[in-house]
């Protein structure tokens, strides 16, 4: 019975140690776990905060293409009035340039003659009245 008794012993510290070393293992295991539970979190925080600064970035990309197009769209519009009004200064030009000019151009020839007859006649008249005295 003593070799039987040294059997059973030798069994039962071998199946505690095993017990040991097997907790210690799945404690280390859990441990690990644990650690990479904490980085994957972190991994998809970082991950759901990227996504939400692209959707920010992608809403404020979106709001300067508006502006953009507005701002097109404007340029595109005053373009426009400048052409009409350079249509306008175009008429207007060749009013002045075909009717009004030559009228101003008669008119002044004309008070040019006007101011000649009467100074002129001023004169004839000045020459006459030092002719008497």
């Amino acid at each position: 019975m003593g070799g039987q008794m040294l059997l059973f012993t030798a069994l039962s510290v071998a199946a505690i140690a095993l017990a040991v070393v097997l907790a210690m293992t799945l404690w280390r295991l859990r441990k690990t776990i644990d650690l990479m539970e904490r980085r994957v979190d972190e991994a998809i925080r970082q991950f759901e905060m990227t996504a939400e600064d692209l959707r920010k970035t992608n809403a404020v990309v979106r709001d300067i293409l508006q502006h953009a197009e507005k701002s097109a769209a404007n340029v595109a519009h005053v373009t426009e009035g400048v052409r009409g009004f350079r249509k306008t200064l175009d008429a207007a030009t060749s009013v002045l340039q075909f009717a009004v000019v030559p009228v101003l151009g008669n008119v002044a020839g004309g008070l040019a003659g006007v101011k000649a007859a009467v100074s002129h006649v001023v004169n004839r008249f000045v020459r006459k009245e030092s002719d008497h005295v």
